[in-house]
């Protein structure tokens, strides 16, 4: 069956196909998804009232709608009129926050969602950036007599503009982890894309339900409403990440699936005492590279784990694993979605053959249509593909395996190091929870290596971490310096600030120990 064009018209359908089905559920009860689109319907009116009061415009007019007896038969012929200025909305993944974001989508309006806890002057240059009007959650969920007068007046003059498949949906700022974030324009198709995509790759089994703890400011948060909406299949909200706020939401709401950071997947493992992660049904891990040991700890704790690749741009996943692959503890993070090619290719854009590092470049229907304000801004080269900025190579059986930024190569005496190989190797080490590499300038090899590492003090006087990393990197892409912090700055995603990290470290360096006599690669669930 046609897939729908709009997120407002899969809400449509999961009400119409799936009306007393869980959509919501939580600390406030569960909503079902006729009862949800209902609520969405209200607020997207009080959303295009605020609109019509502000002096904007929603111009344009349905000029016919044929329904259908089967789902997509319906067919909606819009015109292109002007599409109202976005709104900037401070979101948790709670209710309220699910139904306003919704509401958005059905009024056509595209929503910049912001962290709650953004400070007010990123929040504010965020904004800016993509011409949105900063509104509060209780804006949009006011019932004002006086809006309802704006928008009953409006109405008699234009029909309400109906949203397209291409119209912009998500204003998402990127990660920011290594520089100033910009601003993705996600349309719904592009964004529909994605979530079906995903879909396909980990299905829903029946009693499946997605635990949703991650912000609805990123991709990250944004994906899992979507494809929960796309199937029809209940979201299960945690407004402020806890552990124990996660136990219930499997013990009392029934979640069985979490997106998840490898940082926050630590968490739940060191706070598992009586193995409940047990319980979950998949847990997908994006948002960086997860160590070895992380996914060898989680197998051992009975949690079906799979390794994802995919960035804002891409509205969230790219590649994954399959559930089939859960717990294997196969290099890489999968292979591509459907209808998703990655390239692997030189300088000049020619492919790479399998095994040869390069660029990653993506080519995919769920691709970001610019970035907002800076419309001079490429985002596709002439075949169509973006480039990521990641450097990585495809093996024989198509995985993708993601080496780190190009723009964060460090060159030192001549030779060329990938941060990202650096950390993967220093998460290898049982009392490493987490690393940053970067480079320093030196005088004698233009720059040195240096690693911010999260753990306990003691690796600083550790020789075996120099001596495993002696078993897994050339001589040059060994750090000469580190600094040990029990914690390393983050983002609110839960990824570590790299920018940040390399500037809070720099007066904690120290030289690297000596190292011992070689290790083998350390096992055992080794999370320190």
């Amino acid at each position: 069956m046609p897939p729908p064009l709009t997120l407002g018209d899969a809400l449509r359908s999961a009400a119409r196909h799936a009306p007393g089905e869980v959509a919501l559920v939580g600390d406030g009860g569960a909503l079902t998804w006729a009862a949800l689109a209902d609520r969405v319907e209200l607020v997207a009116a009080t959303l295009r009232a605020v609109v019509a009061a502000d002096g904007e415009a929603i111009e344009g007019t349905i000029e016919g709608t044929t329904e259908g007896t089967s789902e997509g038969a319906s067919e909606r012929r819009r015109t292109r009129g002007t599409a109202p200025r976005p709104h900037a909305v401070a979101l948790r993944p709670d209710r309220d926050d699910v139904i306003v974001l919704l509401a958005h989508a059905v009024a056509g309006i595209p929503l910049l969602p912001l962290h709650p806890a953004l400070p007010e002057a990123d929040a504010a240059r965020l904004a800016a950036a993509a011409g949105a009007r900063r509104l509060a959650l209780a804006q949009c969920l006011q019932d004002s007599p006086a809006y309802a007068a704006v928008a009953s007046r409006s109405a008699k003059q234009r029909a309400a503009r109906a949203p397209g498949a291409d119209d912009d949906l998500f204003l998402v700022p990127t990660s920011g982890s290594s520089g100033t974030p910009k601003v993705a324009r996600l349309t719904h198709r592009a964004v529909l894309a994605a979530a079906a995509a995903l879909n396909e790759r980990l299905p829903f089994g029946p009693q499946d339900r997605w635990i949703l703890t991650l912000p609805l400011s990123h991709v990250g948060g944004l994906s899992v409403v979507t494809r929960c909406l796309c199937a029809r299949r209940a979201i299960v909200l945690v407004p402020r990440f806890a552990e124990e706020a996660v136990w219930t939401a499997m013990a009392r709401d029934g979640g069985t699936r979490l997106s998840a950071v490898p940082a926050i997947a630590d968490r739940l493992l060191h706070a598992d005492r009586s193995g409940r992660l047990a319980g979950l049904s998949l847990m997908m891990l994006g948002g960086q590279a997860a160590p070895l040991a992380l996914r060898r700890a989680l197998a051992e704790a009975g949690t079906p784990a799979v390794a994802s690749y995919g960035l804002t741009e891409s509205c969230a996943a790219a590649t994954c694993e399959t559930p089939g692959n859960a717990g294997r503890l196969l290099p890489g993070c999968g292979t591509a979605l459907r209808d998703v090619t990655v390239t692997i290719a030189g300088d000049d854009g020619a492919a790479l053959p399998a095994g040869t590092p390069g660029r990653v470049l993506l080519a995919s229907p769920a691709l970001l249509a610019g970035y907002a304000g800076q419309p001079e801004l490429a985002v596709r080269d002439a075949a169509g593909r973006l480039d990521t900025g990641d450097l990585g190579w495809l093996d024989e059986d198509s995985r993708l395996h993601v080496q780190g930024r190009r723009a964060e190569v460090i060159v030192t005496g001549g030779e060329k190091v990938v941060p990202g190989v650096v950390e993967a190797a220093l998460r290898e080490h049982p009392a490493v929870r987490d690393a940053v590499v970067f480079g320093q300038p030196d005088t004698r090899w233009g720059a040195i290596v240096c690693a911010a590492v999260e753990g306990t003090d003691a690796l600083h006087e550790d020789s075996t971490v120099p001596a495993l990393l002696a078993t897994l990197l050339p001589p040059w892409a060994r750090p000469r310096q580190m600094a040990v912090f029990d914690a390393l700055p983050r983002l609110n995603t839960g990824k570590v600030d790299r920018r940040g990290t390399a500037a809070f470290a720099l007066p904690r360096l120290r030289p690297f120990p000596a190292p011992s006599s070689p290790l083998s690669r350390p096992g055992g669930r080794g999370l320190g």
